[in-house]
């Protein structure tokens, strides 16, 4: 089971560092084929709609980065539940400056591939 907790935390991980690399194509594989990802302004199903939408809506500039935290991990067998805290600092004039933070809420399934989202709330 801890090892299964560290597979998601990696998960978690590379979730914020796809995103923060502009690399959507990965962050839209680390769903399930019918992974959704909701936040409260608009959701995606399926990783081709992820990819699509998270490649149109999120800039490349400011440069920004994301911080996972706290996330609380819950295994039963081959599904699993997350929540962590997230923060999203973005480059200003002087420095870093936080942008946003909140909570992800995660329901993950375990398939051939490894730990993926197959929801994921902001």
């Amino acid at each position: 089971m801890d090892s299964d907790k560290e597979a998601i935390r990696e998960l978690l991980h590379q979730y914020c560092f796809c995103m923060d690399e502009g690399r959507f194509a990965e962050l839209g594989a680390l769903f399930t084929a019918d992974g959704e990802w909701i936040a409260p302004y608009r959701s995606a199903r399926g990783t081709v709609a992820i990819t699509a939408w998270l490649a149109q809506s999120v800039p490349a500039s400011p440069r920004r980065m994301h911080y996972v935290m706290n996330s609380v991990i819950v295994v039963t067998g081959d599904a699993a539940t997350a929540k962590s805290n997230y923060l999203v600092m973005v480059e200003g004039p002087d420095g870093p400056v936080p942008s946003v933070c909140g909570t992800y809420v995660d329901q993950l399934k375990r398939g051939a591939d490894g730990w993926r989202f197959h929801r994921r709330e902001l």
